[in-house]
């Protein structure tokens, strides 16, 4: 009855975000039970297999919903304080809150669940049809009985990964009401450095070494090291790219562009990284597929990467929605002052230079690793 009541002061935008959650995890769902339809239909004695490949094909889907549902249960508190200081003076704490707002994306994304299992049902109980002569018959899984408890489990996967990702999002300082400014971050620390630089230099090598020895699975073991090394190290590039701009006597534009850029390091580190890395392994994935005589794949690898990208470029633009917020808010002295609006666009247009040629640079640096190990 509380989060009834909580819900009824929700706004479109809420309502959309929700509905947008219920729609990505109805589509993982329907993956999930693809998976466990094909696995039912195997005639083989020993399915496992191909029953786990098909499972795992279905993860990065199922990080993509939890990463989203996380970036949207973070930015609720961001972008309405005055939501959070009413529940706040109600009475509500950090640790009911945080779970309030788990709960409301752990909802949603049973609400999408249950639906695609709903879909499912009817299609394998031939009340729908959507292919004719039993083209579907293989990935429903008419051919065996649908265990209702295990069904049930890998369907519960979904709500359970994206509350969970949304309590660890929400900080307990995200929880108490602010005034939306942009606040200094801390500096880059001599670990942060050296992992950032250590990482990728040392999952560099391993791939380049996989591939010399034809071995996959130290390709990808390596590539997954360089890639958390990526992660770390863009939020350090961009505080570097703010402290590159403000070097040396620097003008209004550059210094604010310089600045900003710093506050903004390690906020918009973590999105832009994810956005990075998953657009340079879609893009290598696809040329190593659709190149050098692959075997065709299917639609579901499109279907997966477009989901994926949705749910990386939806908490990208919540994550520059609530920085906007906060430019706002530091911006608003110095319109006050009588600041030229053109030094606040170039300041703007800096700062979103520099951190469109770090993305670039780790873009391209996932990629080329990306390719190499997809090559070993």
């Amino acid at each position: 009855m509380f989060y009834l009541r909580v819900a009824r002061g929700y706004r479109a935008l809420d309502l959309l975000r929700w509905f947008l959650t219920s729609v990505a995890s109805a589509v993982v769902a329907a993956l999930l039970l693809r998976a466990l339809g094909r696995a039912l239909s195997e005639s083989a004695p020993t399915p496992a297999g191909p029953a786990l490949d098909r499972l795992l094909w279905c993860l990065p889907p199922l990080a993509g919903v939890a990463y989203l549902a996380a970036a949207w249960a973070r930015a609720l508190p961001l972008q309405q304080p005055e939501r959070v200081a009413g529940l706040v003076a109600a009475g509500v704490g950090p640790v009911r809150l945080r779970l309030l707002l788990a709960g409301e994306m752990a909802l949603a994304c049973a609400f999408g669940a249950l639906l695609a299992l709903g879909g499912f049902l009817l299609l394998r109980g031939n009340v729908v049809q959507l292919m004719p002569e039993g083209r579907l018959n293989a990935a429903l899984g008419v051919d065996g009985s649908l265990p209702i408890a295990g069904t049930l489990t890998l369907l519960a996967l979904i709500p359970l990964l994206g509350g969970v990702a949304a309590a660890a999002a929400v900080r307990p300082s995200d929880v108490v009401p602010v005034d939306g400014s942009d606040q200094p971050q801390r500096r880059p620390t001599p670990r942060h450095i050296a992992l950032a630089a250590g990482l990728p230099a040392l999952g560099t090598l391993i791939v380049v070494t996989a591939v010399r020895v034809n071995a996959a699975q130290a390709a990808a073991i390596g590539w997954v090291i360089a890639v958390v090394g990526i992660a770390i190290a863009v939020p350090v590039l961009l505080y570097g790219a703010g402290q590159a701009l403000a070097w040396h006597r620097p003008r209004a534009p550059r210094l604010l562009a310089g600045r900003g850029l710093q506050a903004q390091a390690w906020r918009l580190g973590t999105p832009l990284a994810v956005l990075a890395v998953a657009g340079s392994v879609g893009t290598a994935a696809a040329v190593h597929y659709t190149s050098g005589g692959h075997k065709a794949v299917g639609p579901l690898p499109a279907i997966e990467a477009g989901l994926v990208a949705l749910c990386v470029l939806g908490a990208l633009l919540t994550r520059l929605a609530e920085l906007a917020g906060a430019h706002r808010a530091a911006y608003l002295p110095l319109r006050r002052m009588g600041a030229p609006t053109s030094t606040l666009q170039a300041s703007v247009a800096l700062r979103t230079a520099a951190a469109s040629v770090v993305v670039l640079a780790a873009g391209a640096g996932a990629g080329v690793l990306a390719a190499a190990a997809l090559g070993a």
